[in-house]
């Protein structure tokens, strides 16, 4: 059984959500680790390294959120749209 998404899981899938509608380019795996780092640098998990991006970018991945297009970088898919929007819309 899939485990349910957290608040980092929905930092990722929103940075690569807006980076590609604000540069129509796909996000290649530094940005996103860079924006990752960059958008949870307050947040405690850092520094209990919990946010284990690599790891939560297999599993968005495994779960049908993401999909990667071979070296040309990540894409949110329609599930993981929906997932988003349902979180906006609560």
């Amino acid at each position: 059984m899939p485990r349910a998404l957290d608040k980092y899981d929905y930092v990722i899938l929103d940075i690569v959500f807006a980076f590609k509608r604000n540069n129509s380019v796909l996000i290649k795996l530094s940005q996103l680790e860079l924006a990752f780092w960059s958008r949870i640098e307050h947040d405690d998990a850092k520094n209990m390294q919990s946010a284990q991006l690599g790891e939560r970018i297999a599993t968005l991945y495994l779960q049908g959120y993401l999909n990667n297009k071979g070296g040309q970088g990540y894409c949110i898919t329609k599930k993981g749209k929906e997932e988003i929007s349902m979180l906006t819309n609560q």
